[in-house]
């Protein structure tokens, strides 16, 4: 039988008919060797509980000396190797915060509220400098570079226009009214600072300008002549280093926002026309939310785009081993079982794990590929193909075979570490207790509005290696066919390959 694609990843076009291929909790994967298929996908990983604060969502998270630090809700955690956690003091206002440090304080800025510092000597102490408070802040963001806490605010009281702004060296509590600088190519409003490669860059609307620092006595940073990158910054916390570089979301003028890999003085684009569309849907003030994370693991190097109600995820390994832009969408469950955007909203790497924080409440978890729910929550994994047709003739489908990992599911000991049963996602009678996995194989005839009812296949029980997925005399279509594969039970999700004998 011929080898149809599947692992192409996440794909909407505006008409379904064209493209709606969906790939949510899989991640492709391009093999670096001779494999059985060109390109297979793998479970996203699940989340073990590392730590718990208590109820209220992460704002942000942060690592100095190796040590994990969270404000979730108003409070500024410091979470310890064991999973112990203290409360470090109260930070206020609400939504994302920024933060960074110099080695030995921690600066978190509250956009356009507050500031604070943190060091392990001196606790948690705002920020109270009037040139902070009144005069320059209370500032959007933060970033450091050379012993300088680096911030801007669009208005302020020491200029008619957008300025950045410095700490005294080595101080950030401590603040000059005369140490700020403006963007000087074009006079837009400053949407994002970071830093690359020891090179501040100063984002606008339009344009992303770089600076470096010249010492002296004065202000220390000073444009690079001919470094200016012609596309702005549509949201500040979308912009992380990744991939030996860095990307962000925004867009040049006249330019509706997109997602960009920044190298040198230019910008690639990586999202597809798919991704761009989600983002042309989105309101200003939503998509200036989004934030990025990123992460790496087994070979793959991720940056995710945390939309208000959607993740999606571009891997660097998988797009330049295929030679095109390979994203995946990541979903999880609310209380009540519906899907919801993946419920991380921070990563950082410590004590030897990939931690995340939350965003429906104060747990913190450490991803783990070889965990298969969140925090015992079912995970829903769902992959569609592209649309396969008969170039104008019907179509009979006498066999589809989906090759997995079988053999998969529970004994009876991994059994009683996941004891509750829960109903498919899908509707199906059979529970969910990972002994006796299943796949579920559906088909669309008009582009993924409406889909068949579902029909199962078994993964196969613990050593069951040899079980097979096929599904027999499947009927036939006139014009094009999508098929969905859903899974969710608790166990390894491998899918190599998919087969198909049309006639």
């Amino acid at each position: 039988m011929p080898e149809l694609p599947i692992a192409t990843g996440f794909y909407e076009d505006a008409s379904k008919p064209i493209a709606a291929q969906e790939c949510s909790n899989w991640i492709p994967q391009v093999p670096q060797t001779t494999a059985l298929s060109q390109a297979q996908l793998i479970g996203t990983p699940g989340i073990d509980t590392f730590a718990t604060t208590g109820s209220d969502s992460c704002r942000g998270s942060h690592v100095m000396g190796g040590i994990a630090y969270a404000v979730n809700g108003q409070s500024f955690y410091r979470v310890n190797r064991d999973g112990s956690t203290d409360n470090l003091g109260t930070i206020a206002g609400a939504g994302r915060v920024s933060i960074d440090d110099n080695g030995v304080q921690i600066c978190i800025v509250v956009p356009l509220v507050a500031g604070y510092i943190y060091t392990v000597a001196g606790g948690l102490v705002q920020i109270t400098d009037t040139n902070y408070t009144n005069t320059l802040g209370p500032s959007e963001q933060v970033v450091h570079k050379d012993g300088y806490f680096i911030h801007y605010k669009n208005v302020n009281n020491a200029s008619n226009k957008p300025i950045f702004f410095v700490s005294n060296l080595n101080d950030g509590l401590t603040y000059d009214a005369l140490d700020f600088g403006t963007a000087e190519v074009d006079p837009d409003l400053i949407t994002g600072l970071h830093v690359n490669r020891n090179q501040l860059y100063v984002g606008g609307t339009i344009t992303n300008e770089p600076f470096q620092n010249i010492g002296g006595s004065g202000f220390p940073f000073q444009r690079i002549a001919g470094g200016v990158i012609q596309k702005g910054i549509s949201a500040k916390f979308s912009l992380v280093d990744f991939d030996n570089t860095f990307v962000g979301i925004g867009g040049g003028e006249n330019e509706q926002a997109a997602i960009w890999r920044f190298t040198g003085a230019s910008a690639v684009k990586i999202s597809t026309a798919a991704i761009d569309k989600v983002l042309q849907e989105s309101t200003d003030e939503e998509i200036a939310g989004i934030y990025a994370t990123v992460y790496a693991e087994g070979g793959g190097y991720f940056v995710n785009f945390h939309f208000k109600n959607r993740t999606f995820t571009y891997d660097a390994a998988a797009s330049a081993l295929s030679g095109s832009p390979r994203w995946h969408e990541r979903k999880s469950k609310d209380a009540e079982g519906r899907a919801i955007a993946w419920r991380v909203n921070g990563i950082i790497d410590a004590y030897g794990k990939t931690l995340v924080t939350d965003s429906q409440d104060g747990r913190i978890g450490a991803l783990n590929r070889d965990t298969y729910t969140e925090y015992g929550e079912i995970v829903s994994r769902i992959v569609s193909t592209s649309p396969f047709h008969g170039q104008g003739r019907r179509v009979r489908v006498s066999q589809i075979e989906l090759t997995t990992e079988s053999g998969v599911g529970l004994g009876e000991k991994q059994k009683d570490t996941f004891p509750i049963k829960f109903p498919y996602v899908f509707g199906d009678d059979s529970l969910i207790d990972g002994v006796d996995p299943h796949i579920m194989m559906q088909f669309s005839d008009d582009g993924g509005k409406s889909w068949s009812n579902g029909v199962s296949r078994r993964l196969g029980k613990e050593g069951e290696y040899k079980r097979r997925q096929k599904w027999r005399r499947r009927g036939s279509f006139d014009r094009f066919r999508i098929y969905r594969f859903i899974m969710s039970d608790p166990v390894k999700p491998v899918i190599i390959k998919l087969e198909a004998d049309f006639r």
